[in-house]
Order: structure tokens, then sequence, then C-alpha cells
């Protein structure tokens, strides 16, 4: 029986548009950014930050020198949260009525920039609800210091959440993420945008099935 809902959040709960952002740091002097970033795993400074392993602000400072740029902290941010562009309303207020009977949270591969981001301008406003009152807890990567596929942190997850596997409903944009979620007996789906997240978890919530 499913008592545990897991989210991902690139194209599962929020749309991405990854070449919004390589466009925007390339207006702020910053080439080759397209060989940075994906839509499911970063290269570079960019993995650092999504690891936990370089802070903001060393992540601000190493952009201006890599780079050789003359920019703000404010202008780093807003071109790398340019990859983000909305939570739909929708999916917020599905996430809310299953909150209501599971325990939901965020399993996702991201770093603070982006999720403070996506937590104070994407969730909520009208007709939505906030992060606290959709989820549990938000397991991030850069806070675990882990990655998915690694089977680490989906083990890492259950034991502070104290859940077992098989009472785990996982969605993911990534079939790599989710095959290994399904190796350590989580019941796990591809979903590859917010809308598609929308239908699979209606059809849970009517008949149990994902």
């Amino acid at each position: 029986m499913i008592k545990h809902i897991f989210l991902d959040l690139g194209m599962v709960t929020v749309r991405l548009c990854m070449q919004r952002c390589i466009d925007a740091f390339k207006l702020l002097g910053i080439h080759d950014v397209d060989r940075q970033i994906t839509n499911c795993r970063q290269h570079g400074i960019f993995n650092g930050i999504e690891l936990g392993l370089v802070s903001v602000g060393d992540f601000h400072q190493h952009v201006r020198q890599q780079y050789a740029v003359n920019v703000t902290d404010e202008q780093i941010d807003a071109a790398w949260n340019a990859f983000i562009l909305d939570s739909p309303v929708a999916l917020q207020q599905l996430v809310h009525r299953l909150h209501s009977r599971y325990n939901t949270y965020i399993l996702s591969n991201t770093n603070q920039i982006h999720f403070e981001f996506w937590a104070n301008r994407c969730m909520g406003g009208e007709g939505g609800y906030s992060v606290d009152e959709c989820f549990n807890k938000c397991y991030l990567s850069n806070e675990l210091h882990l990655v998915k596929p690694d089977p680490e942190i989906y083990r890492a997850v259950l034991a502070d959440c104290g859940a077992d596997a098989a009472e785990c409903l996982y969605l993911d944009d990534n079939l790599a993420n989710v095959e290994a979620a399904r190796k350590l007996g989580w019941n796990a789906s591809v979903s590859s945008s917010p809308e598609q997240t929308i239908d699979i978890l209606t059809r849970f919530e009517q008949t149990g099935l994902y």
C-alpha cells in the first residue's frame, strides 16, 4: 500500500527551459554554459553547487573569475533561475489534497538558488499553496551531498523519513533515476511534464493505480 509520494522538481512539478538559461548567461558574456548544464544533471561548478560542495557565495565568485565577467550576484542568480518557468496551480492543488492522506515529499537534484526561487516564486499565489502546505519535507541533493541515481540518496531518504520502499510512489523525468529507485524496491514511474504528473496523480487519487 502506498503511504508516501515523492516528486522530483524539474519537469515533474515545475516546467524548465534550459535554452532560456543558456541565453541569459550569454547576455552576461558567458558562452559555454550549454556544456555545463542539462535538465537532469549538471557539470563543473554547476554540479558543485548542486552537490552542496560549494556555497552560493563561492559559486558567484567562481562564475565571475572563471568567465572573467563583471556581473553582480543578482545577475548570476537571475540567469541561473531563467531555467525555471512555473509550477501549475492545478498541480499544487492536487498535491495539497494528496498531502491530507499521504506523506508527500520532494526528492530532487537541485541547488539552493533554484530551490528558493521555486519555493518563493513558483509556489503559492492565487489558488496555489506553499511548499509547507504541500510537502512534509524536501530532500535536496545540495543538502544531502548525494545525487540521483546514486542508490545512497534513496537509502538516505528512506532512513530519514522511516518509510519502507514498497510503500513509496516516486515520479521523476529521468528514466535512470526511476530505474535506480525501482531496483531498491520503490514504486516509480517516469513523468516528463507537470501535466503528466497531474494525470498520473489524478489516476492514483481516483483508483490507487499509477
